[in-house]
């Protein structure tokens, strides 16, 4: 599908806002405009749950203001965003993607959000989602499903799908998403666009509606690599080292594990294959074989955790679960019926053993002789899934990105060849960075994609 829309790089954007070649206005008028074409009932994707229009024009119009009196502005000044609507904007209802169990006028607005629209960003309204970021697919009984920009039939992903498909579409250049097992990283490849997963513990995540408190984290989506560095710039991330410019020509070394290949279907393992080999024989990388701790057991102790944390929540939140049995959708209802015999007892246990998963790759950056500049493995074992396959097709989905989110570190979720929107492509690649060191982790992999 051809995107409505090719926005500039948010920095040219920028550029032209500030110098009043454009206006704040009339950025926000045409990705409103825009986002008419996707609202819910739609017939293209119901990719927007709400347009703002008012406080849309309100934040762009100050921001105009400013301009003209010759005031100091952001850095995101004039940017519309589109934000995933379990992320708080004050007087707005957020949702979660369950409107009939939870409905809530937000009090205050998140400070992740807050503190993108000091920088001048401004938010145009709020995207689908799975319902309470439960899920990996873009599915969404009560809104509807996000359906995939490139592929006939197929889903966006999720749980930030909405998020991605915006960003993919060419209706806003830059979006918030949330991920806890791969809610980023999953629809940034299947859309085609780019997806950071930041360090864990990054900033606070008061104002975002909890899928699992211990794992959750707030990243942005946007159309390049580059896009993705100046969204972040030096405010977003405040515990992130400075990047500082690298001279090195010599190959990145990436760190993998051929055990993961096993669990890829056929094509996307001659898909992962392809994409090693190329980069090896441009000289662009060298692959160090490593032996990780067991993904299945991570993955275990990793659902483990965000069931037992999103059912305590859903508790305190909500309420019993069966007095919303006829309001939820059947992924969220079994998991929280799932959820019930948890133990807490058994929950310590299930975080000093990720803690003990999360350590491995930390120290594997420098092993001796072994040390890395990343870590890389398949971000899906298939294709973006087909709406017809569900919910089958729905569970196998998590056995990669589950776990690596886990490890704390931060993570960028793209496609396998940068520009190919092919259903191998898309199934897209992890690339894992040193902690809080997300910045570099951006520079490197634009080495990988993008050589001089």
């Amino acid at each position: 599908m051809i995107p409505y829309h090719y926005w500039p790089s948010l920095s040219q954007i920028v550029i032209q806002v500030k110098s009043g070649t454009i206006t704040a206005r009339s950025q926000v008028v045409k990705a409103l405009d825009l986002a008419k074409n996707e609202i819910l009932d739609s017939n293209a994707s119901p990719t927007f749950i709400s347009l703002h229009y008012e406080e849309a024009l309100l934040l762009a119009d100050r921001i105009d203001s400013q301009i003209a009196r010759g005031e100091v502005v952001g850095d995101l000044a004039g940017i519309p965003i589109a934000v995933k609507d379990n992320i708080d904007w004050a007087g707005l209802i957020t949702s979660a993607g369950s409107p009939q169990a939870y409905s809530k006028k937000a009090l205050e607005t998140a400070p992740v959000l807050q503190q993108l629209i000091e920088r001048g960003a401004i938010p145009i309204g709020k995207t689908n989602l799975n319902e309470w970021a439960v899920g990996l697919t873009g599915e969404n009984i009560h809104y509807g499903d996000v359906m995939n920009p490139h592929l006939d039939g197929c889903l966006a992903g999720g749980s930030s799908s909405g998020s991605a498909r915006a960003v993919a579409m060419g209706i806003v250049p830059a979006a918030l998403g949330s991920d806890t097992g791969g809610s980023l990283r999953i629809p940034a490849a299947w859309c085609g666009i780019v997806g950071l997963r930041p360090s864990l513990n990054a900033f606070p995540l008061d104002g975002v509606v909890p899928r699992s408190r211990t794992l959750d984290v707030v990243g942005p989506l946007t159309k390049t690599l580059d896009d993705c560095a100046y969204f972040l710039g030096d405010l977003f991330l405040p515990n992130a080292k400075p990047s500082s410019p690298s001279q090195r020509n010599d190959p990145i070394r990436i760190g993998w594990d051929p055990e993961l290949l096993r669990g890829l279907s056929t094509d996307i393992h001659a898909a992962f294959t392809q994409w090693m080999n190329t980069l090896q024989h441009a000289q662009q990388a060298s692959f160090v074989e490593q032996k990780w701790p067991s993904l299945d057991l991570a993955t275990k102790n990793t659902l483990f955790v965000l069931q037992k944390e999103f059912y305590d929540d859903f508790l305190l939140m909500c309420g019993d679960v069966e007095n919303f049995s006829s309001y939820l959708g059947s992924p969220v209802l079994n998991e929280l019926r799932h959820s019930k015999n948890l133990k807490s007892a058994d929950l310590d246990q299930a975080l000093l053993s990720l803690s003990a998963f999360a350590a491995y790759f930390e120290k594997a950056f420098d092993a001796p002789n072994k040390g890395v500049d990343l870590f890389a493995a398949g971000l899906t074992p298939c294709s973006p899934v087909a709406q017809k396959d569900l919910p089958n097709a729905a569970k196998p989905l998590r056995e990669l990105s589950l776990a690596m989110g886990a490890t704390g570190l931060p993570i960028l979720g793209i496609p396998l060849i940068a520009g190919v929107y092919s259903a191998e492509s898309l199934a897209g690649v992890q690339l894992i960075g040193r902690k809080h060191q997300e910045h570099q982790l951006i520079s490197m992999v634009k080495r990988l994609y993008e050589p001089h």
